[in-house]
């Protein structure tokens, strides 16, 4: 029973969902003071903090598709958006530091951006990361 609830509320949650988009792609306008393009963590902070002006309108745009998918909201299944529709599948030119490997630039094409597919890791302080570099690699070097 817990299964069909559950099944209805997920159909529900989508159609509520469809409703929603089409009022607002009939809500479009010919014209907008921002376009901000990506939904990633900083395209949505910046869209967010342009609409608090109640006298600008804002379009914020994503190429991508719903971050509504086990693979995304479930963060032990992120492994399982690397290489799919959720992924724009970027590759670094072949290093001759990596025996002429391409290493893949896994970046989010969902909303959310990366944050959605790369279990929301980041670097809080990136001078901490170069500290720690120098420790690591230049023990000697005085901080």
């Amino acid at each position: 029973m817990d299964s069909n609830n559950e099944n209805q509320a997920a159909v529900d949650f989508a159609e509520r969902v469809r409703v929603n988009q089409r009022r607002l792609r009939s809500n479009l306008k010919s014209h907008y003071d921002f376009i901000v393009c990506g939904s990633g963590s900083s395209g949505s902070v910046v869209a967010r903090r342009l609409a608090e002006n109640p006298d600008v309108s804002v379009l914020l745009l994503e190429a991508g598709g719903s971050d509504d998918v086990p693979s995304v909201t479930e963060a032990a299944r992120w492994f399982e958006n690397l290489g799919t529709e959720r992924d724009w599948k970027f590759v670094a030119q072949p290093n001759p530091h990596l025996k002429g490997r391409s290493m893949p630039l896994n970046m989010g094409k969902v909303l959310g951006g990366g944050s959605s597919i790369n279990v929301m890791v980041w670097a809080r302080d990136i001078s901490t990361i170069g500290l720690l570099r120098i420790r690591v690699w230049r023990p000697s070097v005085e901080l």
